[in-house]
């Protein structure tokens, strides 16, 4: 697939009018997750790996990180997409405001990449129990397993029944577009950050492979936020941004888990602090998450969840026709 930035996947986020209205048919849904589709998938799809030269990549390496709970290494990569070609994007697509900004900001993306065996054991996952939490599950288990959220909210979902898209050979089904919001702890004297996201997953019907792209929401109306205008506000949440783009294949080498993201704290948080942590901060991500499905195995929950996921599993994998989306989604 051609590389071709595009206006969605980035971090200057989603606006309001740019959503489609909460009653659309899967035939007005399409254009969108089509887009978003045909920007995430190659933004990522050439980061080194067994079948891809790092001398190719548009992606520079930033080493490797080991963990305890994790038999396979994280490797980190970093890429920047210029105030240029940002600007170019923007004025291709007739984006208010950001065409004609005097100061357009480059976009810096940082990604982690590792390969597990699958298996329901210490140290790694099955397949299963990937597509329950990351596919199925993804806001709820992320508030699980990672200390700093301490909320998560449904804003908006809709029905993506009867969507596909081809790409390349592959038919993406299974869609889910849902409105969200999470709220993340921030040290002292720092504000907590809200986070608004429109989050939009697909599989490939027939195979072991799923994407999950988060987009920024700027300018939502009805998000139940408390936000404050900076650090100063007592009480107030900071509004923030992220963009990212995960997915999960089996690669035939295990499963690969790739995560690539781009954010803004906002608030006095420099940006120059936030790009020096950030690398380390997905890299651990892995380490949380595994320490944390095999305390879920102890205590007699992965079982279950294992089953539950294995169902949907293993229906994309010999394609069958994935079950419908729950309407929502409650979180606690």
């Amino acid at each position: 697939m051609v590389q071709r930035y595009g206006p969605f996947v980035r971090l200057w986020g989603i606006q309001n009018a740019q959503l489609p209205g909460v009653t659309a048919t899967a035939e007005e849904l399409t254009p969108l997750l089509t887009s978003i589709l045909l920007e995430a998938v190659p933004f990522i799809d050439d980061v080194p790996s067994a079948k891809q030269s790092p001398y190719t990549s548009s992606w520079q390496t930033k080493g490797s990180r080991n963990f305890s709970h994790s038999e396979a290494p994280v490797h980190v990569y970093e890429r920047t997409v210029s105030a240029k070609e940002l600007r170019e994007v923007a004025r291709e697509n007739h984006l208010p405001g950001l065409s004609t900004a005097p100061k357009l900001e480059p976009e810096t993306w940082f990604l982690r990449r590792s390969v597990h065996a699958d298996s329901a054991t210490t140290g790694t996952a099955s397949w299963q129990e990937w597509y329950k939490c990351f596919k199925e599950s993804h806001a709820e288990v992320e508030r699980e397993f990672t200390p700093t959220v301490l909320s998560t909210r449904l804003e908006r979902e809709w029905d993506c029944r009867g969507v596909e898209v081809d790409v390349d050979g592959e038919t993406w089904g299974d869609w889910t577009l849902r409105l969200e919001e999470s709220v993340h702890k921030m040290p002292t004297p720092l504000r907590n950050r809200v986070f608004p996201v429109l989050q939009a997953t697909a599989s490939v019907l027939g195979k072991r492979k799923f994407i999950v792209v988060q987009i920024a929401a700027r300018d939502v109306t009805g998000m139940g936020m408390g936000m404050g205008a900076g650090e100063g506000r007592q009480g107030a949440n900071v509004c923030a941004a992220y963009t990212s783009i995960e997915r999960l294949k089996d690669s035939g080498e295990g499963i690969e888990w790739v995560m690539a993201t781009t954010s803004d704290a906002k608030g006095v948080l420099p940006q120059w602090v936030q790009r020096m942590a950030l690398p380390g901060m997905i890299a651990k991500d892995v380490d949380m998450f595994l320490a944390w499905i095999a305390k879920k195995r102890r205590q007699g929950l992965g079982k279950d969840g294992e089953q539950n996921g294995g169902n949907d599993g293993e229906a994309m994998r010999d394609g069958a026709q994935p079950r419908a989306p729950a309407s929502q989604v409650a979180y606690r």
